[in-house]
């Protein structure tokens, strides 16, 4: 597997974000919301950043939450 950036994040999530406006998929509102808003953040970051996951959340190259998965308890 390539190396996990905003570049490999963005370009998944731009195609989520367009199935789902389609209609293709259909998944709650909360989640609709979470595709949004992380589309809209990433386009705004260095495509070549790392961004790990850990504990449902996207963090940046200095750690910091980028987003936070939508996730029920």
């Amino acid at each position: 597997m390539g190396k996990l950036d905003v570049a490999h994040f963005l370009g998944i999530y731009t195609i989520r974000k367009g199935m789902q406006e389609e209609g293709v998929t259909n998944p709650s509102d909360e989640v609709k919301q979470f595709t949004r808003d992380f589309v809209d953040t990433l386009s705004k970051m260095p495509l070549d950043e790392e961004i790990k996951i850990m504990n449902h959340s996207f963090l940046d190259s200095k750690g910091n939450i980028i987003a936070e998965l939508p996730f029920k308890k």
